[in-house]
């Protein structure tokens, strides 16, 4: 692009345009080597036994409804526990780019907070990892709180909290983990 001239550029066609415009809107700075991601360190080394991820074991009728009921009832556990809220977290891309996120955090059978963001220009991806970084940051304020169930539909999106793969919303993932060990540590 920055061969061309304004006529050429002016004339241009091409979504490389655009992205070389945006380009350092929608990229952010990643830190791989960070030493929240360094082999023993990360949360989920920490904290194994204290962290799960759950999906159905296939996609039959009959592994799909048993998999709802045990969903159901870690809801209904997590309601009737004081000390703990369960999170149901979703986002995704529309066909304008523009992403949402959208979180409500329930404790004692009520959504007790909300949370709704939206950007451009990110996947679906990372747009679910938004709205479960949006969740996370919202409940692991509460210092009453030593249980979080997370419901999502984007396991592979919760994974990447506890992973050090580049991607661009690092930060978010970098903040979230900080935030994570000190809850683990209560």
């Amino acid at each position: 692009m920055s061969s061309l001239t304004n006529k050429q550029i002016a004339h241009l066609k091409s979504s490389i345009k655009d992205i070389n415009k945006r380009f350092n809107e929608i990229q952010t700075c990643s830190k791989p080597n960070h030493i929240l991601f360094s082999p023993g360190l990360k949360v989920v080394n920490h904290f194994s036994s204290r962290i799960g991820f759950h999906s159905p074991s296939s996609l039959s009728d009959n592994d799909t409804t048993a998999y709802i009921q045990k969903l159901n009832l870690a809801f209904r556990m997590s309601q009737s526990n004081s000390y703990s809220i369960t999170i149901i977290a979703d986002g995704g891309v529309k066909k304008s780019n523009i992403a949402l996120a959208v979180t409500h955090i329930w404790a004692n059978n009520y959504v007790t907070k909300q949370g709704y963001a939206q950007t451009m220009n990110i996947m679906p991806i990372e747009a679910k990892l938004m709205a479960i970084h949006i969740s996370l940051m919202l409940a692991l304020d509460n210092i009453n709180i030593h249980q979080i169930l997370v419901v999502t539909n984007a396991i592979s999106a919760a994974k990447y909290i506890l992973e050090s793969r580049p991607n661009p919303l690092q930060k978010a993932v970098l903040s979230t983990t900080s935030k994570l060990k000190s809850f683990q540590k209560r």
